[in-house]
């Protein structure tokens, strides 16, 4: 027994409850015990069979000091608990016996036999602990051995290698060996192993690797497909999304996920890998929307490295499965944002195709993914790319394209003639307002405003008051006709007259309007290049409101884990605070009774030397005016100042205490007083016999 050990005395009539107090000294042959209405008493050693010790620190004792903190350390770490309980019980005992011994503490009480059982094959997976024999009780070794010394000894890489490699049995404590190691060198992982890390258990910290650009290599097959599958489940939502914002999966709330603003960066990196992979190709059908769009970019830039990209063919592989999710017009893109992204997607196509590149043949993967692109984008948005880029060039790289039926070549070679026979996008030519009433018929390769010819008809000169940029035609003879007016020179291809100065002034009307129409195709131009700008710019918003949303997510969900941090860490310090307090008054309470101990110890001595006087005197005479008797009797008035009494006098008959005499024989009722004895407060409920009277019966 030590000070500040707990001492529970139970009741006799086992009505009441059990009586608390703590050890505040011990000495020899008992100790000083402080009970909780302050009252000290003292308790013999070793302690009678209905006080039980409660040593300090143990887990009953922490039941019976903080029993709310105790089960909240057995809920977190049962294993922990139970192998201290089991060293408190001799460090050996059936699953059974911790059962039983935990719900007398308080724990447990809940858990059926089913949990039970594999607590007891998590016990057995401690290195601590071991089974006495086969289906016996279980032992705590005094010299742990580790079994699994080797996996927790593995590298992280080896060590989650092995964790993601299926197995249909594996020996007990062998997996919490393995994540062990691969805590250790968390440092070492890339990315996407540590996602696999996450997903198979590991306890990671926070996800450190920010907005960098992910990177599969060095990442085995099995691990990227943990990863991929992970990533699989918590994008699950958006893409059975009705909304273009969805909520982030609570997978990636809890801690070592990554952030929700890092998986479309991680999807990218999937998709442009250069290695073939299946983990990679299955990660291919996970975006959609705007993270589709940013998959589908990032291929292209694969495509317009300077450097042809090794393993070209994967990425028109995934481009391809992309390019479906990335335009389809669904409710997670706005048409405006697909619009942006195919203007975009469509430009950056023509620039590669019209990219000087050696040797060409070599480049096959290239031009399928640009026809892909081209047949892809929607017709509208298309036309109006084309629009922006020299036609001769574009008809110069599509040459280099498969000719493939309603391939992105047949498509863009439809879309250059539509523009060529209609320069205006509207397929309406510009006109006055005066001229727009009337019906006119526009003819291939001459221009806005030009009326069609009929084989075998010319171009009469207008009335010289009527508008020169609107001339009038009128029929004329055929190419049979007499040669009545042989001052105007025939047309070369219908044979038609033409005057020399009506030609030249019907020409400049042409180069007029066609100026004219090229000046406002050209102002619609940049008007859309702008418009596809704010568009992009808007979209870009958009998104990084949306990230900017989940961030504030994210900081609210990190802000009330702060919060019930810093509550529990204040209940902490109140418990503390409240032990110290306690501790104090112990301590207090002690240094009190080692001072009356010592005080106690001192008259002692004197209640000694008082006894001897005292016996002196008795046998050298009975004479009480000697001297004998004069300097006992001094002695005695002295001891008085300290609260010091006799206890009897010699030759008196009184009746037998056994606490304030003592008999050299069996005790009898009635005794009389051999030799005095000596108390401390005599007479007052804080009485302390120093000495007892010694005593023999009456009849003796």
């Amino acid at each position: 027994m030590e000070i500040g050990y707990l001492v529970i005395r139970r009741q006799g009539n086992g009505n009441g409850d059990d009586c608390i107090g703590m050890v505040c000294l011990v000495e020899d042959n008992n100790a000083v015990v402080q009970w909780p209405e302050g009252r000290l008493t003292r308790v013999p050693l070793p302690v009678p069979s209905e006080i039980t010790v409660v040593p300090l620190g143990s887990l009953r004792y922490r039941s019976l000091r903080d029993a709310t903190a105790l089960r909240q350390e057995f809920a977190q770490s049962p294993v922990s608990v139970l192998v201290t309980l089991l060293g408190e019980m001799g460090g050996e005992a059936t699953a059974k016996q911790l059962q039983r011994r935990t719900r007398e503490l308080g724990l447990a009480s809940e858990h059926n036999n089913t949990w039970w059982d594999r607590m007891r094959g998590r016990l057995l997976a401690d290195p601590r602990v071991a089974e006495a024999k086969p289906g016996g009780p279980m032992r705590l070794l005094e010299h742990p051995l580790d079994p699994f010394a080797e996996e927790r000894a593995l590298p992280a890489r080896e060590a989650l290698e092995a964790l993601a490699t299926p197995a249909t049995k594996r020996a007990r404590g062998r997996q919490q060996a393995l994540r062990e190691a691969v805590v250790a060198g968390a440092s070492e992982l890339t990315a996407y192993e540590h996602i696999a890390a996450h997903a198979l258990g590991v306890a990671l910290q926070s996800w450190p690797f920010g907005d960098a650009e992910y990177t599969t290599l060095g990442v085995s097959e099995k691990v990227l497909a943990t990863a991929v599958e992970f990533l699989a489940n918590v994008t699950k939502g958006q893409r059975r999304a009705n909304n273009p914002v969805a909520e982030p999966s609570p997978e990636l709330r809890k801690q070592g996920a990554p952030s929700p603003h890092a998986i479309t960066p991680l999807l990218v990196g999937l998709v442009t890998a250069s290695t073939d992979s299946t983990a990679t190709d299955q990660a291919t059908k996970l975006p959609r929307g705007l993270a589709a769009q940013e998959c589908a970019m990032a291929v292209m830039a694969g495509f317009e490295k300077t450097d042809q990209p090794t393993g070209s063919e994967h990425l028109l592989r995934r481009g391809t499965l992309l390019l479906q999710w990335a335009l389809a017009e669904d409710t997670l893109t706005t048409a405006e944002q697909r619009a942006a992204f195919g203007e975009d997607l469509g430009s950056r196509a023509l620039r590669l195709l019209l990219r000087p590149a050696e040797p060409r043949k070599s480049q096959g993967p290239l031009y399928e993914w640009v026809d892909l692109v081209l047949g892809a984008v929607p017709d509208h948005v298309l036309r109006h790319v084309i629009a922006t880029t020299r036609s001769d060039d574009v008809k110069a790289g599509l040459e280099m394209l498969p000719d493939l039926p309603n391939g992105g070549r047949e498509k863009t070679t439809r879309l250059m003639t539509s523009l060529s026979v209609r320069p205006d996008e509207a397929g309406q030519a510009i006109e006055s307002p005066q001229d727009s009433a009337q019906p006119t018929k526009v003819g291939a390769g001459n221009g806005p405003g030009i009326p069609a010819q009929e084989p075998g008809q010319a171009i009469e000169p207008e009335d010289q008051s009527s508008s020169p940029t609107a001339p009038t035609p009128s029929p004329v003879q055929g190419a049979d006709a007499s040669d009545g007016a042989s001052d105007t020179p025939e047309s070369s291809e219908t044979g038609e007259k033409f005057p020399p100065e009506e030609r030249a002034r019907y020409e400049a009307a042409l180069d007029q309007e066609r100026a004219v129409a090229w000046a406002l195709r050209s102002e619609r131009d940049e008007l859309s290049q702008e418009l596809a700008t704010l568009r992009n710019q808007c979209g870009r918003a958009d998104e990084e409101i949306g990230a900017l949303q989940k961030q504030l997510g994210i900081a609210s969900v990190e802000l009330a884990e702060v919060t019930r941090r810093a509550e529990a860490l204040a209940r902490k310090a109140q418990r503390q605070e409240e032990d110290l307090r306690q501790n104090r008054q112990a301590g207090r309470a002690a240094s009190q009774s080692q001072l009356r101990q010592a005080r106690i110890d001192g008259l002692r001595v004197l209640a000694t030397v008082l006894a001897e006087v005292a016996d002196q005197a008795m046998h050298t005479t009975t004479d009480e005016s000697a001297s004998a008797h004069a300097l006992y009797r001094r002695v005695l008035a002295q001891a008085s100042a300290a609260d010091l009494a006799d206890i009897g006098t010699a030759g008196e008959a009184v009746d037998f205490d056994p606490v304030r005499h003592q008999s050299r024989t069996d005790p009898a009722a009635r005794v009389v007083v051999e030799r005095p004895g000596f108390a401390w407060q005599a007479g007052t409920p804080q009485e302390v016999v120093l000495m007892p009277a010694l005593v023999r019966p009456v009849d003796q």
